[in-house]
């Protein structure tokens, strides 16, 4: 079918991917670069539209973007700097920006596909003067985002963000739901939240896809990872990987760590965009055998390797039920076992089909052997493959 679809892509289709996340450091290459790469695949290239909205992340995102066009010199990538999106007014200056953007290049490109809510309803909003088809790509439950970030402010700021943000981000919803010419899920659950208000029929849900040419098992590189750090056989590597953000359950994951490291053959490894932060939150944890570092997202596969279980704790919220972690992908594609708890329903039914779940409860579970981690990897691809999802989004785009 993949190949089928590949010969019917006579004509190279010219495309704009759009996001107001700036460029990261892993997201955006596994979840944004990938894809415009794996498109190109089938006929489709994308230029890749990126706004960075917040001043603390714009010289990370120029400083990524001359990494990009030393490794991926063909790549036609704008960076451009926005407003805040939850400044006064900012929406208006940012619809502005985007048709500015596009009344230049519109002519270029034959549909959009919009990252998260805000970017779909900025770029449903200036449809009028492009008239482009423009496809949601839904992330998450932005509202039940913004409610539990509001939780941890000021009761001031929460009760105004309540009054104003949230509000505004449902409406944002509401003209997606209505407007878009179609849609992508990450999860069923996702969807399920949507469904009834979503006018449009074409839709797909498509879970985070990770690329099998970047993340797979190999014993020979898990013996090479392990040496290289002095690491030998008789010891069991717990990995972490991931940002120290609160939803993603630190408290519990501090409780297993002390309980962990009662064992001399154990050690935890903290892969995190933020080592200072991970630092001092685990100041009283951190030995020889807890190792905080970062790793870049070319490492990563390296280091899923080595470990021999990886954690996914999220704390029971809605935010997490209807995700897609892109590492649980990327954590099933290299035969990882992980340890869970049921708080994202995608993660832990697949775990379950899989093979490769272990309950939060159950710290004493033996590390797999390199067969069993094969059949996972392999396993794993009907689900996360990008290769297989791609005929997903190739579908959605009626090309």
């Amino acid at each position: 079918m993949i190949e089928a679809i590949k010969n019917n892509s006579n004509t190279s289709k010219k495309a704009l991917f759009v996001l107001h996340e700036g460029i990261g450091s892993t997201i955006f290459n596994s979840q944004v670069l990938e894809h415009r790469n794996g498109m190109k695949e089938f006929g489709i290239e994308f230029d890749i539209l990126a706004y960075d909205t917040l001043s603390k992340t714009w010289k990370l995102s120029n400083d990524n973007l001359e990494k990009l066009k030393k490794n991926n010199s063909k790549v036609e990538v704008f960076l451009k700097k926005a407003m805040n999106i939850y400044y006064p007014f900012s929406s208006i200056y940012n619809l502005f920006l985007l048709i500015n953007f596009l009344l230049k290049n519109k002519k270029k490109y034959s549909f959009i596909q919009a990252r998260a809510d805000y970017t779909a309803f900025l770029c449903i909003i200036a449809k009028p003067f492009h008239n482009l088809p423009v496809y949601w790509d839904c992330r998450g439950d932005a509202v039940s985002e913004l409610k539990d970030s509001l939780s941890r402010k000021s009761s001031i700021v929460n009760f105004i963000g309540n009054l104003y943000l949230v509000n505004f981000d449902r409406f944002v919803v509401y003209i997606n739901c209505k407007k878009s010419d179609g849609a992508i899920f990450v999860s069923k659950a996702l969807f399920n939240l949507f469904s009834s208000r979503l006018k449009t029929k074409n839709y797909q849900i498509i879970p985070c896809p990770v690329s099998e040419k970047k993340f797979f098992f190999d014993s020979e590189l898990r013996s090479k990872m392990r040496s290289e750090l002095g690491i030998t056989n008789d010891k069991v590597v717990y990995l972490y990987s991931g940002s120290m953000i609160a939803y993603q359950s630190l408290q519990e994951q501090y409780k297993q760590y002390e309980l962990l490291l009662e064992n001399t053959d154990n050690i935890i490894l903290i892969a995190t965009s933020d080592p200072d932060v991970a630092k001092a939150f685990f100041e009283n944890l951190i030995s020889e055998r807890l190792i905080i570092t970062s790793v870049s997202f070319e490492e990563m596969n390296a280091y899923y390797n080595l470990a021999d279980f990886a954690f996914l704790m999220r704390e029971k919220k809605q935010l997490n039920f209807v995700a897609s972690p892109t590492k649980f992908g990327e954590y099933c594609l290299t035969g990882l076992p992980v340890i869970m708890n049921d708080t994202v329903d995608q993660a832990f039914s697949i775990s379950k089909q899989l093979g490769n779940y272990v309950s939060h409860l159950d710290l004493a579970a033996k590390p797999f052997s390199d067969n069993q981690r094969m059949k996972i990897s392999d396993e794993s691809k009907q689900f996360y493959s990008r290769k297989i999802l791609s005929v997903k989004y190739v579908t959605l785009y009626n090309l």
